[in-house]
């Protein structure tokens, strides 16, 4: 008879024996599934049952139950987590009769260990393991292979949380098997129904994530992360808002308001106010977002009374109604077995975290609007399950990227509604209002001193040598600080040949570079990753460039097996992809799930769909893809020049950048690395690829894009849509060129309507004006005399362009950047320049009369001789600016600051003559 609220109180020996199982097979086992693993093979499955409830009878034996279901989930959990981590198990073993030894008398050391399993089990089941002292058996068992300490220990400390969440999947697929402990008692899977049983595996799964190896490494994102700072911003009292031509606000100022991110959505999760029940989160590629997505949710899901739903809206359909959308979503849950926006089944408070708004899009629709949409759907469905309570029982959290959190601003007006995520270090900390002094700490060295005791490597601050300006940018974000933490480390073991050396030239593709570089050679073991066995670097750089390809012209993020093998074949890659995975398709499969892919779920067609862990990972091979298709454009065009029987026309040239360049539109972040990627050639060599991209355009604009040459040729609308990618592509990546080069992109306009004609057609795919790449890619450009006639130049990058004698009348320049612009003679009559940059810009002669330049920069520009009646010049600053021999008849200089700005006598007259009129 056992004590009041025990199941059970034996020894494990006994339990063991009893249900016919131990500890040294099942670590046999895995040296045995790890072995084969080398081979190439992976096949475990942990055995179902040790089945042996009819044989033994133990249905009706409470006791021996509860034990059978900790050493079922035991195994699963100890195999689960070595798979996660098995590239770390390629090395050979350290002592083969220490491994032996270990394995033998693993259940001698726990012959006489007590065990007591009662009630409280079910709320704490960590604590079993702890008895069992399994941590310790495990830890010595993973040294016996080539692991180092901190990476053993690192694995060891993730134990529990796999533990738990086996323990809650055995539970939920063999309910049956362990009725007879409900019987003895009321655990919280009797008491509820099924949906209790699924939330508690579903929290389960969510602490178990936060666990899981981060890339191929030894530890988790639970033991490296550092919580997050951000602000929110407030609104100046008394401050107008003055709109330009085009409605939008130019002087609206805000303070930013710092916090812990953390610990203000926490505060306002229990402050669940009814009204303000929707919270956005706004954050760069890599700032951490999603893993703070990950790391509240694991939070909140031990709170007792409220559930928490961890949503990625790139598994998410977002068009239509929100509650159906969230059952749709849960029917493929592993883990949730209802809808929690189900009235009727769910009556607990509710927490949603919708991760990655910029995710979301739509064949035919563009992802703005599909947001905004979104964002609308969200408030209406929280205003309807909170319109008659106080206390909100339903708040939602959004994470996005800023440029589409920004397009959605209007939606979102209540105070610290948007939260901004802020980097490790922020350098201008006067910018922002920070009462607790949180912007004080460099965070770095805080990530640092973990990462150190994690890899064994005690560091106890940022390495010195990675303290360079130009790594500041890099650094301070999440993810790039860990990628260069990986190149660091990499170039500290002189073992290893082409290592980065970091320096003041060091930019983020060098990083990556190194990254795939050392992922290919597995720094940590002499062993070939089954999947690269006879594969050459290369080869492996450009089958990875395919998927990153592929899952371009997808949704950016995600690919299948099916789209892997078109894009390869199509690209002649079809042989190398074989060898690559031995021409099955499990081999895809295993090629993906080693090198930062993971799956995620199936596409229409039932074949199974992957993405990129992290997405920045995928922009960057899609970079080196669109480049490496430049090289080959160019070297084919040269071969045409030097003999007509070889290499390619125009015409091929184009049909093969549309084949690469016209399924998506390059957006900031990929040509962010397309720049990067280009600044590591040569610069004659890159001249060469800007020249030729200069006369690709010049040849596109006389006879068109030769659409007609695809095979299949696409529908029309399809067809305009892949012809207008694949030109803003080529302005995109001339422009990526030019900013290497340093030198003009001198393209041959058929008149001078040509550009403005080709760039208002490029313009007219998005009404978001924020939004148009197109206008971050008019710097360095010859348009010498170029008719641009009311044209939208809003926050256009014009610097060093060339616009002598070019007619921008009436032109919207707000927020442009026309830094050492050339405006000889232009013609800017009644154009809008609030807020412009024109510093070291060349005005001479230029007519400015009635245009708009309120709060202008124009330090040390030459208005020698430029006509400035009627002009507004309120707020600007001509520090240093040239003013000599200006006509500026009934211009308005209030506010106007002239310091050390060079004038004539009769100028300087003349503009203190309206300065005191003004003051009258």
């Amino acid at each position: 008879m056992t004590e009041y609220g025990i199941l059970v109180k034996k020894t494990i020996f006994g339990l063991n024996k009893t249900i016919g199982v131990n500890f040294r097979d099942l670590f046999k086992a895995v040296g045995k599934a790890i072995a084969d693993y080398k081979f190439g093979k992976w096949n475990f499955v942990a055995k179902d049952g040790v089945d042996v409830l009819a044989a033994l009878g133990l249905q009706q034996d409470a006791g021996h139950l509860a034990w059978l279901l900790i050493y079922r989930s035991l195994d699963q959990a100890i195999h689960q987590l070595v798979e996660d981590n098995l590239d770390l198990f390629t090395g050979k073993f350290k002592n083969y009769d220490e491994y032996d030894a270990i394995a033998e008398g693993i259940d001698f050391s726990l012959e006489n260990t007590e065990i007591v399993i009662d009630s409280s089990f079910f709320k704490h089941p960590k604590q079993i393991l702890q008895q069992i002292n399994i941590n310790q058996l495990f830890l010595a068992w993973l040294q016996c292979y080539s692991l180092n300490n901190a990476a053993a220990t690192s694995i060891c400390q993730r134990l529990p949380s796999y533990f738990v969440f086996a323990l809650n999947q055995e539970w939920h697929a063999r309910a049956s098997d362990y009725a007879s402990i409900n019987e003895f008692f009321h655990t919280p899977v009797a008491d509820a129904a099924e949906r209790e049983n699924s939330w508690r595996l579903y929290n389960a799964w969510l602490q178990k994530q936060i666990d899981e190896p981060m890339f191929a490494e030894a530890f988790g994102l639970r033991q490296v992360y550092i919580q997050p700072r951000a602000y929110y911003e407030q609104e100046i009292e008394n401050n107008h808002r003055e709109e330009d031509d085009y409605g939008r606000g130019i002087d609206k100022k805000h303070k930013k308001i710092v916090v812990e991110l953390e610990s203000n959505l926490i505060t306002w999760i229990n402050k669940a106010d009814s009204r303000d029940a929707i919270r956005i989160i706004s954050g760069d590629p890599g700032s951490g977002k999603s893993s703070f997505s990950k790391m509240l949710a694991a939070k909140l899901s031990k709170i007792e009374n409220i559930r928490t739903l961890c949503i990625p809206l790139h598994l998410f359909d977002p068009t239509g109604d929100l509650v159906e959308a969230v059952g749709k979503f849960i029917r493929y849950d592993k883990y949730l077995s209802h809808n929690p926006l189900d009235r009727e089944q769910e009556s607990s408070k509710l927490l949603i975290i919708f991760d990655g708004l910029d995710e979301l899009a739509m064949q035919g629709k563009l992802g703005a609007e599909v947001a905004k949409s979104f964002i609308g759907e969200v408030q209406k469905t929280v205003n309807f399950f909170n319109r008659q309570e106080k206390q909100a029982k339903l708040q939602i959290i959004i994470s996005g990227r800023p440029v589409i959190i920004s397009s959605n601003r209007d939606e979102l007006r209540k105070t610290e509604q948007i939260l901004h995520v802020l980097s490790y270090v922020v350098e201008e900390r006067d910018n922002y209002q920070d009462k607790k002094n949180l912007l004080r700490e460099d965070q770095r060295n805080s990530w640092w001193k973990k990462y150190g005791s994690v890899t064994g490597k005690n560091y106890t601050a940022m390495p010195e040598e990675l303290k360079l300006k130009n790594l500041v940018e890099i650094t301070s974000q999440p993810l790039l600080n860990y990628l260069v933490a990986l190149s660091y480390i990499r170039s500290q073991d002189e073992s290893t040949e082409d290592t980065i050396i970091f320096s003041e030239e060091t930019n983020l593709n060098a990083i990556y570079q190194d990254l795939l570089k050392s992922v290919y050679d597995r720094g940590w073991d002499t062993d070939q990753h089954p999947t690269l066995k006879g594969v050459e670097y290369k080869n492996f750089v450009r089958i990875l460039e395919e998927i990153a390809l592929a899952a371009w012209h997808g949704n950016g993020r995600t690919t299948t097996v099916k789209e892997i093998q078109a894009h390869c074949e199509s690209s002649g890659l079809k042989i190398l992809l074989e060898k690559f995975t031995e021409g099955a398709k499990s081999g895809v499969t295993r090629l993906l799930t080693a090198f930062y892919f993971r799956q995620s779920g199936y596409g229409k067609d039932g074949d199974r769909t992957f993405e990129f862990t992290h997405k920045s990972f995928g922009e960057y091979l899609t970079a080196k893809r669109i480049v490496r298709e430049l090289i080959k454009i160019n070297r084919q065009l040269k071969n045409r020049e030097d003999d007509p029987d070889e290499g390619w026309d125009e015409k091929q040239a184009l049909t093969r950048w549309i084949v690469i360049c016209g399924m998506s539109a390059i957006n900031e972040y990929l040509f962010k690395f397309i720049c990067d990627e280009i600044s590591l050639y040569q610069t004659e060599t890159v001249k060469q690829w800007q020249e030729t991209l200069s006369n690709l355009i010049s040849f596109m604009l006389r006879q068109g894009m030769p659409m007609e040459k695809l095979d299949p040729r696409p529908p029309y609308q399809e067809e305009c849509r892949q012809g207008r990618n694949a030109e803003e592509a080529l302005l995109v990546v001339v422009n990526a060129s030019a900013r290497s080069t340093q030198e003009r992109s001198n393209i041959n306009w058929r008149s001078e309507y040509s550009f403005g004609k080709w760039l208002s057609r490029l313009q007219n795919h998005t009404a978001d004006d924020d939004k148009i790449i197109i206008n971050q890619c008019l710097n360095w450009l010859n348009l010498y005399r170029a008719n641009l006639y009311r044209a939208n130049l809003y926050r256009a990058n014009l610097v060093r362009a060339n616009l002598d004698g070019a007619n921008l009348e009436g032109a919207n320049l707000v927020r442009a950047n026309l830094v050492r612009a050339n405006l000889v003679r232009a013609n800017l009559d009644g154009a809008n320049l609030n807020g412009a940059i024109l510093e070291g810009a060349n005005l001479e002669k230029a007519i400015l009369e009635g245009a708009n330049f309120r709060g202008a920069n124009l330090n040390e520009a030459n208005l020698r001789g430029a006509h400035l009646s009627e002009a507004n010049f309120q707020e600007a600053d001509f520090d240093r600016a040239d003013l000599q021999r200006v006509d500026f008849d009934r211009a308005d200089f209030q506010g106007a600051d002239f310091d050390r700005a060079i004038m004539d006598d009769n100028v300087r007259r003349k503009i203190e003559s309206l300065s005191t009129n003004k003051h009258r």
